[in-house]
């Protein structure tokens, strides 16, 4: 009876530590977050919203599902998706889906889409020259119940380089300063051709909070564009 009791507080002990840590993530709770990206020049060229529902507490973390929208600068939608948020013992994983380019997906938004399950992981406890788990993403669109292209997506060479402070018109917060080198590949059915787009990606991502801001550049390192967030709703 003793050990069973000890048992029990270390497990009830655990729960509540693996709830405190992953608190305070905007993707583990029901919200609408709104992300508005940036051109090379600085001008605004879109928005991407991730309405977050369906927020499932459990003995080994916190999950949650999404709905997401990209529209352009006059409203009109490019891309929809959806996937899952989950946090365990305070480690964060995001759906790899929610990092894909956006205007590489649009040519895909009215296909049938089968996914690998692939999350991209943020530890509960960063710090500066650390080295974080790389993340590998494939999916297969279809049209009409016959393959049309087979995607790759990998997030390689992540690290933390940095603390910064970054304020958006959502609010202030201290941000780990993320870098990794990024590529997407497309390869046409049903000869598998496709030329595979590289580039270099910062991110800021607030420990408790979320990803608060990125940049893209090519792989010579001129910048792309950029996406930070600008309104959150709960």
């Amino acid at each position: 009876m003793k050990h069973l009791l000890s048992s029990l507080l270390l497990l009830a002990g655990f729960i509540s530590l693996s709830a405190q840590d992953c608190k305070g993530y905007y993707y583990l709770s029901n919200s609408e977050v709104q992300m508005t990206t940036y051109g090379k020049k600085g001008e605004e060229s879109g928005k991407l919203t991730y309405k977050i529902s369906d927020i499932k507490k459990e003995a080994s973390g916190t999950t949650a599902s999404f709905t997401s929208e990209m529209v352009n600068e006059k409203g009109k939608t490019l891309s929809k998706g959806a996937g899952k948020y989950k946090c365990t013992g305070g480690v964060m994983f995001i759906d790899a889906k929610a990092s894909l380019p956006g205007d590489q997906m649009e040519a895909y938004k009215d296909m049938e889409v089968k996914a690998d399950d692939a999350f991209i992981e943020y530890p509960a406890n960063l710090s500066e020259g650390q080295t974080l788990k790389d993340a590998n993403f494939k999916m297969q669109t279809y049209s009409k119940s016959t393959l049309n292209s087979t995607i790759t997506f990998d997030e390689i060479n992540r690290k933390v380089i940095g603390k910064e402070t970054i304020t958006t018109p959502a609010g202030t917060w201290e941000c780990w300063k993320i870098t990794y080198d990024g590529k997407f590949k497309a390869q046409m059915a049903p000869l598998n051709i496709g030329i595979p787009f590289s580039f270099q990606c910062t991110e800021w991502f607030a420990p408790g909070f979320g990803i608060v801001k990125s940049e893209t550049k090519n792989k010579n390192g001129k910048l792309m564009g950029s996406m930070m967030i600008t309104a959150l709703k709960k």
